[in-house]
């Protein structure tokens, strides 16, 4: 639970999370005028379009990174304020607690097992070959726990967020009012980050860009990596921004969102993890190829020992924990090749210089 930092009369004279769009609006349209004298505008970078950018430690890895009028421009959205703010890979039990490491280990398992699930759909196997993939940032969009927190360069997305409450058993979120826990949320809006704290804050700041499952894509997606016991409230990238919960503004916000389905689609991939997520059993492989990422400084069978005092079976075959359905893959792979390959490819921008024009009066 976030800790109550309003009193009621001051949470009624809070804007509403469309007031707070609005004025996000604001300071988009300052930042395009800005830019007014760039070629191409950045009116040019429309929601819904990639544009390529390299890895900053392999530039021979290229990302398909999610477009806006201010691409630079990052928000997160929150309809609860929580202090301290932790990735839910870091979190206890308790608000403000940190994982167990046997906690943070048993999560770990779960996202290499997820990775082998994506290992094996072909047209995301096609799509790994051209661009970078991101096991970590899927598992993250996918509800399992992970050390990213999500932002993004999409207002919208960020008061979708804002502004619904999660429902676990039916993977599904809906609108919040007054009554909903201590009455706001919050809006984290990131500072001149270019100027100020650029190479910082880029460190931390995965480009998580396209993939083929689509809600990273939807959410124009970026993923900030904390470290156990960082606190994003104490980071120095952004300002908050906080707003009341009015109903009628939430459902404004959640149903131009398509009630979800515009940033949170359902798909084959959603159910699959929630098996994944939910089983006491776990494959061999996982185990391993969670020892080889992460805790090589550790002998083998301390992933066992995790196991036993989580209660799971390790499974010794390749049986996997879930599978996709042979029908689904198969449409999929009919899918992209009769539209989808060509539909992405229309949405990558062009590799255009930038140049500046100058005024007549400059």
């Amino acid at each position: 639970m976030g800790k109550l930092m309003f009193s009621a009369a001051e949470i009624n004279a809070l804007p509403t999370i469309l007031d707070v769009v609005e004025q996000l609006s604001v300071v988009e349209n300052q930042m395009a005028l800005r830019t007014s004298s760039i070629i191409p505008p950045m009116q040019f970078f429309d929601e819904g379009r990639y544009s390529f950018v390299s890895d900053s430690h392999n530039h021979n890895i290229v990302r398909l990174m999610p477009t806006s009028q201010t691409p630079f421009l990052f928000f997160r959205g929150q309809s609860r304020y929580h202090d301290p703010c932790y990735p839910t890979l870091y979190r206890g039990e308790k608000e403000g607690e940190l994982a167990s490491e046997e906690d943070v280990a048993s999560n770990r398992i779960k996202i290499c097992e997820f990775s082998f699930l994506l290992g094996t759909h072909p047209v995301f196997r096609e799509v790994a070959l051209n661009t970078h993939v991101d096991m970590v940032a899927l598992a993250q969009h996918y509800g399992l726990s992970t050390e990213y927190l999500d932002i993004t360069n999409s207002k919208w997305v960020a008061a979708f967020f804002a502004s619904t409450r999660y429902e676990g058993d039916t993977d599904s979120y809906c609108p919040v009012g007054r009554d909903y826990a201590e009455g706001y949320g919050v809006i984290y809006v990131a500072k001149d980050v270019v100027d100020q704290f650029s190479d910082a804050f880029f460190e931390k700041n995965e480009v998580i860009g396209y993939q083929y499952f689509e809600r990273p894509s939807k959410q124009s997606s970026f993923g900030f990596k904390l470290n156990k016991g960082e606190d994003f409230n104490q980071l120095p990238y952004f300002e908050k921004v906080f707003f009341r919960h009015d109903i009628e503004a939430s459902s404004i916000v959640y149903n131009m969102a398509y009630r979800q389905n515009r940033y949170v689609p359902r798909d084959e991939l959603s159910k699959l993890a929630r098996i994944i997520a939910d089983s006491n059993e776990v494959t061999r492989q996982a185990l391993f190829k969670c020892w080889q990422t992460y805790y090589q400084d550790k002998d083998l069978v301390y992933l066992d020992k995790v196991c036993a005092n989580k209660g799971w079976k390790i499974r010794e075959d390749t049986k996997p924990i879930a599978k996709f359905d042979e029908a689904v893959l198969a449409d999929d792979w009919k899918k992209w090749n009769e539209f989808g390959r060509e539909n992405l490819k229309s949405r990558i921008l062009p590799l255009i210089a930038v140049t500046s024009v100058p005024y007549e009066n400059e």
